[in-house]
């Protein structure tokens, strides 16, 4: 939720007032309550350039972004690269604005969606890898929806979009979305906190692993965290993963890193019973086995380097 004044359009096509790049707009990719981001051209080179209504959003946003992309954890992609921080006159108004690497790949649900939710958790393990390095730099994310989360279509890694909601350990939330909101849920406040963010998460994990029916009925039940624990009782694929997801909701995690290693054991765990299977001869029973696990494995490797640099 925001509540800043109207987001400009950019033009056609522009100039930086300090760096004097030329940004050639080709189309809007999406618009926030705090900005709009478009499809640009620079120098040949496709870049997402966000606008804000208000500069000094845009400014922390731009802060956040540059921390996540500094020291050791630099190795561990959390966002898309930061490339310019610039100036422009729109109708005689001076507009901030920042431009940065343009992510190619799939909104998480819609990921989801058509690869199946055998992935879920192998993402979320991913997803929490990135939310240890905001945190670990003093940043709250927020506003964390599938929406705010992409799946680049090279190497189906996670990377968060959209750093509106962005705010510093301590302070109120600056932005949420209901659905995922701690308070909503009447579990906890709105301080930002790591909490917070383990908490909108694990909303977004019963949401992706439920079937759309069963996400919308519950959404016509008051909001408890009773229901959502109903939900993963009745699931199979949430079910393993009952003792984590429980935690984050009651806000028991002390940070993304502690939860990721609870995830990351139970994921090991069934990836090995899997093999062991598929090496018997056994059957091909089971939600692992099938034609994703080949998939699930090669993303698997992927989530344990992360894991291993962390």
């Amino acid at each position: 939720m925001s509540f800043n004044r109207a987001i400009p359009k950019l033009p056609p096509q522009f100039r930086g007032k300090w760096n004097q790049k030329t940004y050639h707009v080709l189309r809007e990719l999406g618009r926030g309550a705090n900005g709009a981001v478009y499809l640009v051209s620079q120098d040949g080179v496709r870049r997402a350039v966000k606008i804000g209504a208000e500069g000094m959003d845009i400014l922390m946003e731009v802060h956040a972004l540059k921390s996540v992309q500094q020291g050791r954890d630099a190795r561990v992609t959390v966002a898309p690269l930061l490339c310019d921080v610039d100036d422009l006159y729109i109708d005689g108004r001076s507009c901030t604005f920042y431009a940065m690497e343009y992510l190619d790949g799939e909104q998480l649900d819609q990921f989801v969606q058509r690869t199946g939710t055998d992935w879920v958790p192998v993402l979320i393990i991913q997803l929490l890898a990135r939310l240890a390095v905001l945190h670990q730099r003093g940043w709250v994310f927020g506003d964390l929806k599938p929406e705010n989360v992409i799946v680049t279509r090279a190497d189906s890694q996670v990377r968060l979009i959209d750093f509106g909601g962005v705010t510093k350990h301590g302070c109120a939330v600056r932005q949420f979305t209901e659905e995922y909101d701690r308070a909503a849920w009447h579990a906890g406040d709105r301080r930002a906190e790591p909490a917070y963010d383990l908490f909108s998460l694990a909303v977004m994990t019963v949401r992706l692993a439920s079937s759309p029916e069963v996400w919308k009925s519950s959404r016509t039940e008051p909001r408890q965290t009773s229901l959502l624990c109903d939900i993963i009782r009745n699931n199979d694929s949430l079910y393993p993963f009952r003792v984590p997801l429980i935690k984050a909701f009651h806000g028991q995690y002390a940070g993304a890193e502690e939860m990721k290693s609870d995830m990351l054991a139970i994921v090991q765990g069934r990836t090995t019973a899997v093999q062991q299977k598929k090496a018997s001869g056994s059957g091909s029973s089971g939600i692992w086995i099938g034609g994703l696990f080949v998939a699930s494995m090669l993303l698997l490797a992927g989530t344990l380097y992360y894991a291993w640099m962390m």
